[in-house]
């Protein structure tokens, strides 16, 4: 009886502890978003870290600022702005646009206004302008569920660009921007700051972080690029998604693709319908990687590169 009893206790107690979690609101069961913040990681190179979203990266000079992306939406631009006006008032000179996809580029009318010059690799000029409508489609729900408005986004044509290297020399410093090929899509941008020996580094490379390959034409071509990165004597990565990096970082990115996409080939060659792979490879192993919600979508990429050798989204 008294053993009965207690279940009957614990029944209680799970049922009154399920009705407290109904009565919670949505929006307090929900994750919380990471705070948006800015690093300093040199005197003069700050690093503006978004998880949830897309990063930037800004020199402070006594002439002016260089600045790596702009952020989603004009919203976000204006917010990059204010946060880089609380460490300097000089005006933004340069504007690098590290590669094509919106989430980077899309806060570029707030820059413009100000005059600033705007550079990028020519393949990520040519794609900016090529992908624009799907690049808003695919956020235009984004933008009203965070109280945006989409039409205020105005797509800035870069007006300087470059095809293997360039330098940009601020206020005594320098940025080196180099092409090593396509990675996660052609026109990824590396820039180098030498005199604190910092790199940063495009879509290609994310810190524990699954990437999109709906881009890349090879993944061959993105794994050999990331071997190059490792290689660099840099002491810190900052990434266009994700936390500030290392070279062993990259090295893990790298052996990652490699399995996943040796997986999804012996899948396709093997004769596996595209269901049952996105059923069956779950890849345990990088459940605590940054997006793995994603992994459908990379499994469907990669049956549509294998299969086909192309790229839809870039048709």
């Amino acid at each position: 009886m008294c053993a009965w009893l207690g279940q009957a206790r614990l029944w209680a107690l799970a049922w009154l502890a399920g009705m407290t979690i109904a009565l919670i609101p949505a929006a307090a069961q929900q994750r919380p978003v990471a705070e948006v913040i800015v690093k300093q990681v040199a005197s003069d190179v700050y690093f503006l870290f978004d998880f949830n979203g897309s990063n930037a990266v800004f020199l402070v000079t006594d002439e002016g600022v260089l600045l790596i992306d702009t952020r989603t939406h004009p919203h976000d631009g204006r917010d990059l702005l204010e946060r880089i006006r609380k460490v300097t008032d000089k005006p933004v000179k340069w504007l690098i646009n590290s590669h094509f996809h919106g989430d980077h580029h899309m806060g570029g009318s707030v820059f413009k206004a100000l005059g600033a010059t705007f550079v990028a690799h020519k393949e990520t000029a040519r794609l900016m302008q090529q992908t624009y409508p799907k690049e808003m489609t695919r956020r235009i729900a984004g933008f009203k569920s965070r109280g945006y408005d989409p039409d205020e986004v105005k797509l800035v044509v870069p007006d300087v660009t470059f095809d293997g290297e360039m330098t940009i020399r601020l206020g005594g410093r320098e940025a080196q921007l180099f092409y090593l090929g396509p990675g996660q899509q052609a026109g990824d941008t590396f820039v180098l700051f030498p005199h604190a020996n910092l790199l940063f580094t495009p879509g290609a490379f994310a810190k524990h972080s699954m990437p999109n390959m709906a881009f890349t034409p090879s993944v061959e071509t993105w794994i050999k690029l990331l071997d190059q990165v490792a290689a660099m004597d840099v002491a810190q990565i900052l990434p266009a998604h994700g936390d500030i990096a290392v070279r062993a970082d990259v090295k893990e990115l790298a052996a990652m693709l490699a399995d996943e996409y040796a997986t999804v080939r012996d899948a396709v060659n093997r004769g596996v319908s595209l269901d049952e792979a996105v059923r069956t490879l779950t890849f345990p192993q990088y459940r605590d990687w940054r997006n793995y919600g994603r992994l459908e979508g990379e499994i469907k990429a990669l049956y549509e590169l294998v299969q086909t050798g192309k790229r839809s989204y870039l048709d």
